[in-house]
């Protein structure tokens, strides 16, 4: 189902691109990207840490399985034998990741919900003690279900891919020079972060 923009995040997409002529470009040429806010649930957290490294088809291809034999919810994942995970297509090092993230929900050491209502930097600094979490995956959980306007993911490889083909650069920028460029896009960061995946998306058809 189609997910619909807020007029806060709309009117913030439209003081972006006022920021960046090549961001304008994008939303003039591609319009913006639909929206993909997801739910404040383990599932979702659990999906993100799926995806790291590797491709979004394999991803999603692993947490089909996973929805097929009912593995969504933290505690049904901590009663699942590791063995059995592996065979859906989880590498141990994943699984590991995930149950302790089970874990940290079932001893309420971390509320989700929570979360909706803390600082970026609270989030943050709750959810890195957690085994497997690193930026990447903060990052996403903070742009994608907290809908945090500036969260940026400068380490992402499609990102930098985009700018150093949006910027016209001879070779792709590294984390620290993608979070250079993005300074300027404060405090829209992560709003730039989803029309640079749009512009990849689009420029890869």
């Amino acid at each position: 189902m189609k997910k619909n923009w807020s007029l806060k995040i709309l009117n913030s997409f439209k003081k972006l691109s006022e920021l960046d002529d090549d961001l304008k470009y994008i939303v003039n040429k591609y319009n913006l990207p639909v929206s993909r806010k997801e739910s404040n649930t383990f599932e979702t957290l659990m999906r993100i840490i799926i995806g790291q490294q590797i491709s979004r088809k394999a991803a999603e291809s692993i947490y089909q399985k996973l929805i097929n034999e009912k593995i969504t919810t933290y505690r049904n994942f901590l009663k699942t034998d590791d063995n059995y995970l592996k065979d859906l297509g989880l590498s141990f090092r994943k699984i590991i990741y995930i149950k302790d993230l089970a874990i940290n929900i079932n001893q309420n050491k971390i509320n989700l919900k929570e979360f909706e209502n803390l600082p970026s930097e609270d989030v943050y600094n709750s959810l890195i003690k957690i085994k497997g979490i690193g930026k990447w995956t903060i990052n996403n959980y903070q742009l994608f279900v907290l809908e945090d306007c500036d969260a940026w993911p400068g380490g992402d490889l499609a990102i930098q891919e985009a700018i150093k083909s949006l910027k016209k650069l001879d070779v792709r920028p590294c984390e620290n020079e993608t979070n250079i460029i993005a300074e300027k896009w404060k405090p829209f960061r992560g709003l730039a972060a989803l029309l640079l995946w749009h512009y990849y998306s689009k420029k890869n058809d």
